[in-house]
C-alpha cells in the first residue's frame, strides 16, 4: 500500500462523502456560513473542488484548468464532475511520487511563485480540503444537520481495510 496514494484516495471518499451529504440541503442552507469559516457550504464546496484541480495541476506541472464559480452555486452535477477529475488528478500525481521532486507553485494566496518539495505541496493540498470539509460540518452542526463520518475509521471501515479477528 502506498501511504501517499492511500491518503489521497481518503481524501476522495470523503470529498464524496460529504458532498452527497449536502445534496439534501437547502438552498438557504448552501448558501448559508458561519464566522470563521471559508463561506457558505456551497461556495466552501466549490472552493474545495477547484483547489483540488489547482493542487494536481501544481503537481504534475500542467496549467490552469477551468475553475467553477462559487458564486451562483453551480450545481451539484457539475460539481461532481469537478471533484471527480480533480481527485484523480491528485490520485495520478501522488502516484508520481515525491522522493527528491521539486514543483514550482504560482499561488493565490498567498499570491506569487515559488520553488517547494513535492511532499509539502501534498501535504497542503491533504490539510486544505480536510480544514474545508471541517469548516461545513460545523456550518451543518449549526443548521442542525447532522455532517458525515469523515475521520479515518470510516475509511479503513467503509473501505474494506478493517476485518475482524476471531
Amino acid at each position: 500500500m502506498d501511504l501517499i496514494v492511500e491518503l489521497f484516495r481518503h481524501n476522495k471518499m470523503m470529498n464524496d462523502r460529504l458532498m452527497d451529504a449536502c445534496r439534501a440541503l437547502t438552498d438557504d442552507h448552501l448558501r448559508t456560513g458561519v464566522e470563521g469559516t471559508y463561506g457558505s457550504v456551497g461556495a466552501t464546496l466549490v472552493h474545495t473542488a477547484n483547489s483540488q484541480h489547482a493542487y494536481a495541476e501544481g503537481l504534475l506541472q500542467r496549467g490552469r484548468g477551468d475553475r467553477l464559480p462559487e458564486d451562483p452555486f453551480p450545481g451539484f452535477e457539475a460539481l461532481a464532475e469537478q471533484f471527480l477529475s480533480g481527485n484523480a488528478l491528485l490520485e495520478e500525481a501522488a502516484a508520481i511520487g515525491v522522493q527528491n521532486r521539486t514543483v514550482t507553485v504560482t499561488g493565490d494566496d498567498p499570491p506569487g511563485t515559488w520553488t517547494m518539495p513535492a511532499s509539502l505541496f501534498l501535504v497542503q493540498a491533504i490539510n486544505h480540503a480536510t480544514e474545508h470539509r471541517s469548516q461545513i460540518a460545523t456550518i451543518l452542526t449549526q443548521l442542525g444537520v447532522e455532517p458525515p463520518s469523515m475521520d479515518g475509521w470510516t475509511y479503513f471501515f467503509d473501505g474494506g481495510h478493517m476485518t475482524d479477528v476471531d
